[in-house]
Parts: structure tokens; C-alpha cells; sequence
């Protein structure tokens, strides 16, 4: 229930000028739609994954039967998936199943070097709008191949359960829950490589003045004539920003508009009536 503070206010919760002023607390910000990540919005068709989860799905629906990728998916679906802890270089899950304790399903990487994976800065800070893409879930192909591999057997599947098969249905429901994760948060594809976007950003800073110089050098692989439209022209710049837009005056704390009103109003009544022509001066010069 609103709280209703008014000054020589009369029975009926009007003041004598009819107007009511009414405080409804500290405004808050509002998440907008956009900003919430849907964990399971996979889509095992291919069309609204993003590309790391397709791939990953790829290598794993190729070599199981269909029986096994429904009765996993349905796993997945229920919950069986009862622990998804991604490391470096591996991913190990737990899944509920017939016995007591959780089957183990380990997904291990190929092996990178310290070099290999130095690439993947060098490749993003040589291409436009890669780190603003990449947390988009967009990233270049050969990205993707030394994050995670380029092709299925580059990736190593197994479980603890008696399924001899190359892929039982807990292998599917671990793969499922992954790449609903990668979908919905793109740094994970990076933490599979003890890779973060702070440190990616940092390390393709100093990758970008490395590769300013080798785009001039005699041994760029360019000839003159492209080193020298390289020189006048330039590289494709990244996009300009676009800016989120706010309301500033739902999103500003009131609180401290009215402690600061308080140094030139003597009543509450002033004070509000204060705010109130703010307000609608606000809503006037945004003419809402």
C-alpha cells in the first residue's frame, strides 16, 4: 500500500489545492526482456542455436541412435542432470539414473597449447566488432575450432554407466544441458579454455598494437600496393556503440532528489510540490 504524505492535507487525503502527492518509494530499474537469458531456449533443429551449441551437438547426434538422443533429451529435461562443472580443457557431469549414486560423463577437449589458444585473441583483435559478437554467442569458425574442435573426433565422450554404447542417453542429456548453457551464456565457450572476456579483451588489446605493425612490415604477405591501401584506408572499424536508453528520471533514487530539495523548501508541502513540478517539467522537455 502506497504511502501518502501530504502537507495541510484535509479528511479525504486531498490537500486544499486538490492535489494529492503521493510517495511511492525508491524507484527501481527494470530488467527489460531483452536482458533475461532463457537457459533452455535450445533448439535441437540448429536454427536458434548459437554456433558453439551447434557444434558441440553435431559432433554427438552423428554417431547415436535415435532412441538413445529421445531418452537422453527427456533425461535432460526432467533434471537428471544432477552437476555440470566446466574446467579447463574438460567438462564433467553427473546424471541420475538407475542406481543409487550418479553416472560420471566426462567431455574432454583436444589438447591446446598455451600458443593455440593465444590464437584465438590474435584471430579476434585481426577481426571487427569480435568481442561484441563473441558475447552474442557469434564467433569465427577457426575460433571454434580451437575452442572446441574440428570435427567429432577431436572430442572425447564417455560415462560410467554399462552402455557400451559410443554415446548412452547420459552422454546426450550432459551434451543437452551444456550446450543450453553456452546458448544462453557465450563465456562459457571461453571457460572451457580458462578463458574469460576480461582477460580476452586485455590480451586482444596487446594483440592489436602487434598487429598494427605486422600489417606494414615487409613480411606481412602484402605487396606494396596493398600496404599502401591498407596505409590510407585502414582496417574495417568496428560498429559505433549503441547506447542502452534509460528514462533518467525512473531510474534515478528520488530519495536524494528530495534531501537535496530539503535545502531550499520549509514544508513538506513545498516539498513535494517541488518534485511534482520536476516531474512534469521532465515529462514536458521528453513530451510524453
Amino acid at each position: 500500500m502506497a504511502d501518502s504524505t501530504t502537507g495541510d492535507a484535509t479528511n479525504d487525503g486531498s490537500t486544499p489545492d486538490n492535489v494529492t502527492y503521493v510517495n511511492f518509494g525508491t524507484r527501481k530499474r527494470v530488467t527489460t526482456q531483452d536482458e533475461v537469458l532463457k537457459v533452455d531456449r535450445v533448439n535441437h533443429s540448429g536454427s536458434s542455436m548459437s554456433p558453439a551449441a551447434t557444434r558441440l551437438v553435431s559432433f554427438m547426434s552423428k554417431e547415436v541412435d535415435a532412441g538413445r538422443l529421445a531418452r537422453g533429451r527427456d533425461y535432460a529435461h526432467a533434471g537428471n542432470v544432477v552437476g555440470l562443472d566446466v574446467r579447463n580443457g574438460a567438462i564433467h557431469g553427473r546424471v541420475a539414473g538407475s542406481q543409487n549414486e550418479p553416472f560420471a560423463v566426462l567431455i574432454q577437449l583436444p589438447y591446446r597449447s598455451n600458443d593455440d589458444v593465444g590464437q584465438v585473441s590474435e584471430i579476434m583483435a585481426r577481426t571487427p566488432n569480435a568481442i561484441r559478437d563473441a558475447r552474442d554467442g557469434l564467433l569465427p569458425v577457426r575460433v571454434l575450432d580451437i575452442l572446441l574442435g574440428e570435427d567429432p573426433d577431436d572430442v572425447r565422450f564417455s560415462c560410467s554407466c554399462p552402455d557400451h554404447a559410443p554415446f548412452c542417453k547420459h552422454i546426450v542429456a550432459v551434451v543437452d544441458r551444456l550446450a543450453a548453457r553456452m546458448d544462453a551464456d557465450p563465456s562459457v565457450v571461453f571457460a572451457m579454455r580458462g578463458l574469460s572476456f576480461a582477460t580476452l579483451e586485455q590480451s586482444m588489446m596487446a594483440q592489436a598494437q602487434e598487429a598494427s605493425r605486422d600489417a606494414y612490415s615487409p613480411n606481412s604477405g602484402l605487396d606494396s600496393a596493398e600496404r599502401n591501401q591498407l596505409f590510407w584506408n585502414g582496417r574495417g572499424l568496428p560498429d559505433i556503440p549503441e547506447p542502452k536508453i534509460a528514462p533518467a528520471l525512473e531510474d534515478s533514487d528520488m530519495d536524494l532528489l528530495r534531501k537535496a530539495l530539503r535545502s531550499v523548501t520549509h514544508t513538506n508541502l513545498e516539498l513535494l510540490r517541488a518534485v511534482s513540478d520536476i516531474e512534469e517539467l521532465y515529462d514536458f522537455l521528453v513530451q510524453r
